[in-house]
């Protein structure tokens, strides 16, 4: 069982998104916007689909003496279902290819298949990231994505809509990453915003905001009857770009020191860390509105005949 404060935290992840913003700003007077204001915010339509690139790597630091490093590419595709009334998106979450180069000191090894290839996690977002709901298709079927149990948010939680250039807030969030294992590992975290500038990139006209994250973690794995229970400290940092005419993510990069201390069957304690650095970049933007069609010059995506 997952100790007691554990327990609480779940219990209020599970039924609502706890969040606070403060605006740090010098005397502690509010900004003022204006022509340099900057505003961020999710605007998916019923039908999109997001396809993202995912190029990653990953260390792997254990106290015991083992280490090896990972280098993954991923596809993974961003369904927004529907858009209620109130302007709350249902999303399904699905990676549908991973290949991962696995080296351990002079050994390599190349994996191309994942259990995580094909599920299906879905989440209700409203326009700033904040989650209504999270659940996975398969609560039963334990499962660790590709990037483990606290890789970098896909849609981060923004919070504030908008803010002048070089303005910053702080952020708390208590999420269940559904996107990330079975069961859901829990993170409260705390991100400290700040608003960049316009940026060009890939042919888009562009704006960038980026964070700096800190947060406690946890998550409790059965495997053939075994509880491995993991308790993580992450330290991250992110470049977020989104589009300024769609108002999605056209590229982000992220990274996160994963300090954790497992425990395992008989009460042993392994310890190590895990860090993580991703490159996510927006392939396509499937869209009922052909204004919204898009595929990134050069991207090897092929069009699918199938309904997604």
């Amino acid at each position: 069982m997952i100790r007691c404060l554990v327990i609480t935290a779940c219990l209020v992840a599970a039924t609502v998104v706890s969040n606070a913003q403060f605006n740090i700003v010098p005397g502690g007077k509010p900004l003022v916007l204006g022509k340099d204001t900057l505003c961020f915010r999710y605007d998916l339509r019923g039908g999109d689909t997001l396809i993202y690139a995912v190029n990653a790597m990953d260390s792997v630091d254990v106290e015991s003496g083992q280490r090896f490093a990972k280098f993954r590419s991923e596809i993974m595709h961003v369904v927004c279902d529907s858009v209620s009334s109130n302007g709350l998106m249902h999303i399904n979450l699905r990676l549908v290819s991973a290949t991962e180069r696995h080296v351990n000191g002079k050994d390599t090894s190349v994996r191309t298949s994942h259990p995580w290839i094909g599920r299906r996690q879905y989440i209700g977002i409203d326009a700033l990231g904040h989650r209504a709901y999270a659940r996975s298709d398969n609560d039963t079927a334990a499962t660790v994505a590709p990037g483990g149990v606290f890789q970098p948010m896909l849609l981060p939680i923004i919070d504030t809509a908008c803010g002048r250039q070089q303005q910053s807030w702080l952020s708390q969030d208590t999420i269940l990453l559904v996107e990330n294992a079975v069961p859901q590992p829990i993170l409260l975290q705390q991100n400290f915003w700040r608003v960049l500038d316009h940026f060009d990139t890939l042919g888009r006209k562009t704006q960038r905001i980026q964070y700096t994250q800190t947060g406690n973690g946890a998550v409790e794995i059965q495997s053939r009857g075994n509880s491995f229970h993991t308790q993580s400290l992450l330290a991250g940092y992110g470049l977020v770009t989104f589009d300024r005419e769609w108002n999605v993510i056209i590229h982000q990069f992220a990274t996160v020191e994963n300090k954790f201390t497992m425990t395992i069957p008989g009460g042993v304690q392994v310890k190590g860390v895990h860090q993580t650095t991703e490159m996510i970049t927006l392939w396509e933007l499937r869209s009922a509105d052909p204004r919204r069609r898009w595929v990134s010059q050069g991207q090897p995506v092929k069009r699918s005949t199938t309904k997604h």
